[in-house]
């Protein structure tokens, strides 16, 4: 009797066992799915929504004939950049149609060590074709083969990304040479090219006045600012809408990321920089997620920040009037002047650090 009261409890443990570890499975594919979708989410700024616009009407306008419509963007690491790109091409996709396959958008990040024809081989293979023997063709032939490509694939459109790789040349002439290039391409191909890069890449694109005069459409992606009043604002309108997607999406609650208390913490951190404060934002909500909490909470981000940042945590400063804060002050730039011995990229450099408590009680101005 006692060995049948054995057995059946033994039974009766294993499956409580296996009913855990079901559960226990559920609940990890649970936190999976919902950081996943917590990842795809995306707030636009003005500024993104204005540039996926002019990149809409290079694509339409340039149907109509005349020049095509041109235009480059420019923004530090973490600016919105490859994020913009994919959405445009998420919009954009390769379709088949009963007899061709059709290619609206061709997306190419430029090769190091840039040179013409590298950048015409690099384009071909971007668009598809499989070509085992460039040798044979000189750069007149690639030419040709794009245009042909143009017209057969239907593309409308070029994005070119990584547009500083113009400037790892130290010859001023192959620099010169791949920027024109891109205008020859222009011309020939009659679609627009719509360039993404870092902020010094203007300095290649300007030492070729015809390129220049086509890409006069520029927009420049801003890190976010707090101490004027109108900034922060922006800044603080722009959490509290990704907040609000949060709640609708993974959360049963607001975690109130516009507050004071929090968002200009976040701001310690990322110094407006949208990747590094996504980065932050994500690393917190994970942790709320894998609570099974209704929203993040000051807690949740004080943790995480202590794994991001161990040596300057600012949710672990009391009073939110003694945290530190920097904005950019001058983005980075190419300086032709400089030494050969020195980089002739400028970094970016920030103002001196300021108090929270008197950057919140200046006036207006």
């Amino acid at each position: 009797m006692s060995i049948m009261m054995d057995s059946q409890q033994c039974s009766k443990s294993e499956v409580q066992s296996g009913d855990g570890q079901i559960k226990a499975a559920n609940m990890e594919e649970r936190h999976k799915q919902d950081s996943g979708l917590l990842k795809e989410i995306r707030v636009w700024s003005k500024t993104s929504n204005d540039i996926v616009d002019q990149m809409e009407n290079c694509r339409i306008l340039s149907k109509f004939g005349g020049e095509p419509r041109c235009m480059l963007v420019t923004g530090h690491t973490g600016a919105g950049k490859s994020e913009l790109i994919a959405k445009y091409r998420k919009d954009h996709q390769h379709y088949e149609k009963p007899n061709s396959s059709v290619k609206p958008v061709i997306y190419s990040e430029l090769p190091t060590q840039l040179c013409e024809r590298g950048l015409l081989i690099n384009l071909i293979k971007t668009i598809g074709p499989e070509i085992e023997d460039f040798a044979c063709m000189d750069n007149e032939d690639l030419i040709r083969e794009i245009v042909r490509l143009v017209d057969l694939l239907g593309i409308e459109a070029f994005i070119l990304d990584e547009a500083q790789k113009f400037l790892e040349h130290e010859s001023r002439r192959l620099q010169y040479d791949a920027t024109d290039c891109v205008k020859n391409l222009i011309i020939r191909t009659k679609r627009p090219f719509i360039l993404f890069g870092m902020p010094w890449c203007l300095h290649a694109i300007e030492q070729n006045p015809q390129l220049a005069s086509r890409l006069l459409r520029r927009y420049h992606l801003k890190p976010f600012k707090i101490v004027e009043r109108k900034d922060r604002s922006i800044y603080r309108t722009f959490l509290d809408l990704l907040d609000e997607k949060f709640e609708k999406t993974v959360f049963t609650e607001k975690s109130d990321l516009k507050s004071k208390n929090i968002a200009l913490r976040l701001f310690a951190v990322s110094r407006g920089n949208l990747r590094v404060l996504r980065d932050t934002i994500d690393e917190a909500a994970t942790l709320a997620i894998i609570k099974n909490a209704p929203k993040i909470t000051y807690d949740d981000f004080s943790v995480a920040c202590d794994s991001l940042y161990p040596d300057s945590n600012p949710f672990r400063i009391a009073d939110l009037n003694d945290v530190i804060v920097q904005e950019l002050a001058k983005p980075s730039y190419w300086d032709p002047n400089t030494k050969r011995s020195e980089s002739p990229v400028k970094d970016e450099t920030f103002t001196n650090g300021l108090r929270l408590g008197d950057v919140l009680k200046s006036k207006p101005r």
